[in-house]
C-alpha cells in the first residue's frame, strides 16, 4: 500500500490547502495522521492515487514523498494481535501511522521493516491487505 507523505509548516491554513489541492483534482482521501514536530508536520495521508496526489502538491510547491507501508484490515482483528503476529516472525513495527478506510473496511497503517514479509505473514494468517 502506498501512502501520501506531506511535509508542512505547523500553521493555520496548511492543512486545509493540501486537502483542498487534492479534492479539486479528484483525489479522494480516506485516512489522515499528523506528526507534530514544533514548528513543522507531516501529514500522512491515505488517497485513492498517491502518484498523483504527489505531483499536484509538488506543482503548489509542497513536499510530498509517497511512503511504502502495510495497510492490514482490521474490522475483525486487533491490534495486539497483529503485532503478536509479527513480532513471532521478526518484523519490527517502526511506525502506526493510524487508521483509515477503504471500502468500508477498517485499515490499520503501519510502518515495517520488511513491508514484503509482512504482507506475506499478514496474508497467510488470513488477513485482508491493501
Amino acid at each position: 500500500m502506498k501512502i501520501l507523505s506531506v511535509f508542512i509548516e505547523n500553521k493555520p491554513k496548511r492543512l486545509s490547502k493540501i486537502i483542498e489541492e487534492l479534492s479539486k483534482e479528484g483525489i479522494s482521501i480516506s485516512g489522515l495522521a499528523i506528526a507534530d514536530a514544533g514548528d513543522f508536520g507531516i501529514v500522512r495521508l491515505i488517497v485513492n492515487d498517491a502518484k498523483k496526489g504527489a505531483s499536484i502538491l509538488s506543482k503548489q510547491e509542497m513536499i510530498a514523498n509517497i511512503q511504502d507501508v502495510v495497510g492490514v484490515n482490521v474490522n475483525n482483528s486487533t491490534i495486539s494481535e497483529i503485532a503478536k503476529i509479527l513480532g513471532e516472525k521478526n518484523v519490527n513495527i517502526e511506525d502506526a501511522l493510524g487508521f483509515g478506510f477503504i471500502n468500508n473496511d477498517k485499515i490499520l497503517v503501519l510502518k515495517v521493516d520488511n513491508i514484503e514479509s509482512a504482507n506475506k505473514i499478514l496474508s497467510k494468517e488470513g488477513f485482508k491487505i491493501y
